[in-house]
């Protein structure tokens, strides 16, 4: 070994004070020494970090815990020794010594102290220029979203050295979060922190940070860039900053200063409109919105900045156009006719139905105030009637009806033509209104398009051999949620491959194990298909594997998760686990079309194909072929199967749900193991006189979920999408089953909007050859009121390819909806949309089906609950645009003296549609 040794210390001696772990050690023999006599360290110091950075992505925890104890003192010892600000930058940014503890001397760790790092860098060997330049990179190097320590070094060194920092987003949140810590009793600044240490002169102390802010010497270039740099509105809206006073709200603190004339307040009105218009994330932007609450414009301000607020209606964020609405309606009389008028255009283009309620108010009155301005004001008012609110469209075009006796003939000629656009249940009232001339009989009344029936999909095709196969199965491996077909297909090649040229699918296989850990998946790895595709990889190539040992711990795990999901996953652990001993020529269970059906004919000749190859087909296999087999052909293939020696599994179809079990929004749940949980209001489905399961994955089928199980409808043990992907074709013939396994998921995703994964079985199961009933009507309502639109779109899918098949049942959707509806487990907000496009898309007439069921319902039980004049609103759209003709006696009970104003006028405007 090189001797390194120079002067009094040695490389040895610091390397002995890094092992040791404790960064005092280090710090004491190294500050006293000024960095020119260290710098035969440097180099031994970084090629020491290399190796410890090494030894942390070992994978061995024993060698990872070694390392991560020696890099504090490691730290420090490459303070010490830097020569330059760019050498001392990197001891403070690499990224192994970012955030790491110190050890301490009798063992244990603590969180670092920013003061003892400042102390290092505030070495007396150092000379001002160091410590300038070292601020200015910091705060250069600072992450837009900023670091709290980091920050605090930086601004510590700008207050010695008076250095003048850039004003780099880092460095600005930082500033920010600064300015919130002064209302706590035991903070202290760096300034004081000096002082209290006898380095610097005594400072004030601030206690709210309004005298913060007075204090700042550049607070008027500070807060300009508040309203650039990225989340700066999140600490805006701290939700404890109230309990310490108005003076520790940063909103409320700006305005004061602005009031007080420290802050220019016509710039800061100016810059925080500008904000809103630009607009941003939900969060960052309320934070602004609140500042725009604290400034409280007065009439002249609002008049001044009046083109903004026009702007920030039209294009803002509901919020902030709702904001802006609110100061132009106090002066909207003192706007001109242009701006006026600019204004009503570009709210009622908006789909907001409070904004438009409100402005058409506000024109309304602006008409009543001078109908000369008419003329300009109806084809504004008129952009209206292609609101997506059939209430604000009848609201404008009574209005322009009122006035349009009073406008130029091209004025009026224009606001006819627009009235094109209004739903179909308006347009006979708008002719009458408008004196509109009525379309010929055939035009009036056209029905919706009906989508044509669906056509049968195929499958994938097959690889085109082991390189096509390999890149394909590396594709399924690595998707999140693989398509069912193509996993099938690729499941059935590597079988078949390696009945063919074992070796050949070897060879094609081994670029895939590079990078994969030697060590044989877990139990916790194996229930995903990814991982179990990996095992069955292993297997393949002649790697270790337990695929033998986790089928039948999968088998046996707790019945809340136990998922029939999981059968593709114990079929791929058998491939992996019988493939080198009992290999067979094919799969039985491989779809022969894409609905997870297995054609009859076809599994005859795989049978033949096994006696041919003196092969006896592996149980797994056989079981999912049989589920896949049209019922009414069962009994044939089963004989087949047990003249070749099968062993067959239970005859026993899977249990189709005959009840469910309602849990009302008062009821006490049923918690256990997940403790205390809060009522989930649900429909879900059961079996009455459940028989026992039968052994095998079939018996995954047979256990339903329990229906009061709490957990399972809150995501706590909902399969991954990858197996819910796969759910649908597990059981093609039974539907009303599968639905009743995949319900919790779609429950999950009602409740809650964190669920940020699509569904995917939903439209899938629509597409199976088995009939679906109740419980999978029942599974389409919880999607089509999902939290995320996302997950609602996925349902309209499914219930158009039910529809398109002829297999949808409107009655039993529109009577889950208004259970669903009255339990407040399905918000009408969300699934009347849904319905509406369904029914642009060519379901007309299935969806006023639906909706006359549910209105049926609840004009029977519940006639005042909300949202039901928007469903009366959306059947009084389908039954105009599709001619329907007919009578409905639930409408009495709507039209009466006792309902609510608005369910009333629907009712009764649906009424006079249906007896036309």
């Amino acid at each position: 070994m090189t001797d390194l040794k120079s002067g009094t210390i040695s490389w040895e001696e610091v390397r002995a004070l890094i092992a040791a772990r404790v960064p005092q050690g280090v710090i004491k023999r190294l500050s006293p020494v000024p960095a020119a006599e260290l710098s035969h360290l440097r180099t031994p110091l970084r090629k020491l970090r290399a190796e410890l950075s090494r030894e942390l992505s070992s994978g061995d925890m024993n060698r990872y815990s070694a390392a991560y104890d020696q890099l504090a003192a490691l730290q420090f010892a490459g303070i010490h020794c830097a020569a330059t600000a760019a050498q001392a930058l990197e001891w403070l940014t690499t990224r192994p010594l970012l955030d790491i503890t110190w050890p301490l001397p009798g063992g244990g760790s603590t969180n670092p102290d920013h003061h003892v790092l400042l102390m290092a860098l505030l070495s007396p060997h150092r000379d001002q220029a160091f410590h300038r330049e070292l601020a200015v990179r910091l705060a250069e190097w600072l992450p837009a979203r900023g670091n709290h320590d980091r920050w605090l070094i930086t601004h510590g060194l700008a207050i010695w050295s008076g250095a003048e920092l850039p004003t780099t987003d880092g460095y600005l949140i930082g500033w920010v979060r600064e300015g919130s810590s002064i209302r706590y009793p035991y903070h202290r600044e760096i300034g004081e922190w000096f002082a209290k240490q006898g380095l610097r002169e005594p400072v004030p102390h601030h206690d709210t940070l309004l005298s913060w802010l007075r204090a700042q010497p550049r607070l008027a270039e500070f807060v300009r860039r508040l309203f650039e740099v990225p989340d700066v509105g999140a600490e805006f809206t701290d939700p404890y900053a109230a309990r310490f006073g108005p003076d520790n709200e940063w909103p409320k603190a700006l305005t004061t200063l602005a009031r007080e004339g420290v802050l220019d307040r016509a710039e800061l009105i100016d810059l925080c409109l500008g904000k809103l218009l630009r607009g941003d994330r939900p969060g960052n932007l309320r934070g602004f919105l609140q500042l725009y609450a604290a400034l409280a414009l007065d009439s002249e301000e609002v008049l001044a900045w009046a083109r903004d607020h026009v702007r920030l209606a039209a294009n803002g964020t509901p919020t902030a156009a709702k904001a802006a609405q609110a100061a132009l309606v106090p002066v909207d009389h003192r706007l001109s006719a242009e701006v006026f008028t600019e204004l009503t255009a570009a709210v009622l283009a908006r789909p907001e139905k409070t904004l438009a309620t409100i402005q058409l108010s506000r024109a309304a009155a602006a008409l009543r105030r001078d109908p000369t301005t008419a003329d300009g004001l109806l084809p504004a008012v008129s952009v209206a009637f292609a609101h997506p609110a059939p209430a604000v469209q009848e609201r404008a075009l009574r209005l322009a009806a009122q006035h349009l006796s009073g406008v130029a003939p091209a004025t009026a000629e224009a606001v006819r033509s627009a009235a094109v656009v209004l739903g179909p249940a308006l347009r006979p009232e708008a002719h009458r209104l408008l004196a509109i001339q009525a379309p010929a009989e055939k035009e009036a009344a056209e029905p919706h398009a009906v989508a044509p029936p669906m056509g049968q999909a195929a499958l994938p095709a097959a690889p085109a051999g082991p390189l096509d196969l390999a890149e394909r199965l590396a594709a399924v491996m690595a998707d999140q949620v693989p398509d069912p077909g193509e996993f099938e297909v690729v499941l059935a090649a590597l079988v078949a491959e390696h009945h063919h040229d074992a070796a050949a699918l070897h060879a094609a296989l081994a670029p895939l194990t590079a990078g994969r850990d030697d060590e044989p998946i877990t139990i916790w790895q194996a229930h995903r298909l990814e991982e179990a595709l990996g095992c069955l990889l292993d297997a393949l190539t002649g790697r270790s594997h337990l695929a033998a040992q986790h089928a039948p711990e999968i088998l046996d795990w707790p019945a809340h998760l136990r998922s029939p999901g999981t059968i593709p996953v114990l079929r791929v652990l058998e491939v992996a686990s019988q493939i080198g001993q009992a290999p067979v020529p094919l799969l039985l269970a491989t779809p022969t079309a894409a609905d997870g059906a297995v054609d009859p004919a076809v599994f005859t000749e795989r049978l033949a194909a096994h006696r041919a190859a003196g092969a006896l087909p592996w149980p797994a296999d056989l079981a999912q072929s049989l589920l896949r087999l049209p019922p009414d052909a069962l009994s044939a293939a089963r004989s087949a199967a047990a003249e070749l020696g099968c062993e067959l599994p239970a005859d026993t179809p899977p249990p189709t749900p005959d009840a469910f079990h309602t849990q009302l929004p008062g009821q006490l749940e049923r918690a256990a193991p997940y403790g205390v949980l809060d009522t989930i209001p649900r429909i879900a489905p059961f079996v009455h006189a459940a028989g026992p399961a039968p052994e095998g994955i079939t018996g995954l089928l047979h256990a339903l979920p329990d229906p009061a199980e709490a957990g399972l409808f809150i995501g706590m043990a909902a399969p991954r999408p990858s197996v819910l992907a796969q759910l649908p074709w597990v059981a093609p013939w039974h539907p009303e089953t599968v639905a009743a396994h995949g319900l919790p998921s779609l429950v999950s995703q009602a409740n809650s909007s964190s669920h940020h994964v699509l569904n995917p079985w939903l439209p899938r199961l629509a597409e199976v050859p088995g009939q679906p009933a109740a419980a999978y009507h029942l599974a389409l309502v919880y999607g089509l009121t999902a939290a995320r639109a996302e997950n609602r779109t996925v349902a309209l899918d499914a219930l158009l390819v039910l529809n398109a098949r002829g297999r949808l049942r409107p009655e039993v959707l529109g009577e889950w909806i208004a259970g669903l509806w009255r339990l407040t487990a399905a918000k009408p907000n969300r699934f009347l949309p849904v319905l509406a496009d369904a029914a642009r898309s060519g379901a007309g007439r299935p969806v006023w089906e639906v909706l006359a069921a549910l209105i049926t319902v609840l004009a029977a039980e519940e006639p005042g609950v909300r949202g039901l004049a928007d469903a009366l609103a959306l059947a009084a759209e389908c039954a105009a645009a599709d001619g329907i003709r007919t009578a409905m006696p639930a409408l009495n009970a709507l039209t009466a003296s006792t309902a609510p104003r608005r369910v009333r006028t629907e009712a009764a405007r649906l009424t006079r549609i249906l007896a036309s």
